[in-house]
């Protein structure tokens, strides 16, 4: 396999189908409603310490307005995390087109009140199958800091490998570049 072949342009037209409902989890595209719920998230600093800090709520609107927007645009991308049967979105998840390049990124954030319960990791996996089933990618790529061992931990469980360094976002100097291809995602056990 070339690297040509890792490339994560999804098939042209690829929509996916939504909501993606998981055996605790619903993904589905965010609604204005969904504003305070990402505010809330977007306040915690410990919350966003790895996702580019601390946001007001006007910023978080806007954040949510761009997720929305994107997926209608595009057929596929971020998605409001909520636990089945609850109408309270706790966080996000999803593939999007990661900036400047032609590669498609994992993202996820998550409430703190709802951390260590396996939201992002069953979240994350949802996603990869939409991405690997339904938009035909080659690959999907994380990044994140070196220090943030939560999201390597939910990465390493998506069997994503660590592949490479990159250029972080000040003050942080260094990131690390996960991938997963189609097929270590189609062998996994």
């Amino acid at each position: 396999m070339s690297a040509i072949d890792l490339v994560a342009e999804p098939l042209p037209g690829a929509q996916v189908s939504v909501p993606i409902r998981t055996p605790r989890l619903e993904l589905r595209p965010f609604s204005v409603g969904d504003s305070a719920s990402i505010a809330r998230l977007l306040a915690d600093p410990e919350a966003t310490r790895w996702i580019g800090g601390v946001k007001t709520a006007t910023e978080a609107a806007a954040s949510v307005t761009r997720m929305r927007d994107s997926f209608q645009s595009l057929g596929w991308g971020t998605l409001a995390l909520l636990p089945a049967g609850s109408s309270e979105c706790v966080g996000y998840c999803g593939i999007r087109p990661l900036p400047h390049t032609r590669e498609v990124e994992l993202v996820f954030g998550i409430l703190r009140s709802h951390w260590g319960q396996g939201y992002a990791t069953e979240a994350s996996v949802a996603c990869l199958e939409m991405a690997f089933d339904t938009l035909q990618v080659g690959s999907v790529v994380a990044t994140v800091y070196p220090e943030n061992t939560r999201s390597i931990t939910v990465l390493k469980k998506c069997h994503m490998a660590l592949e490479t360094s990159v250029f972080g976002i000040w003050p942080n100097s260094l990131a690390l570049l996960f991938r997963v291809t189609r097929e270590t995602w189609k062998q996994r056990a």
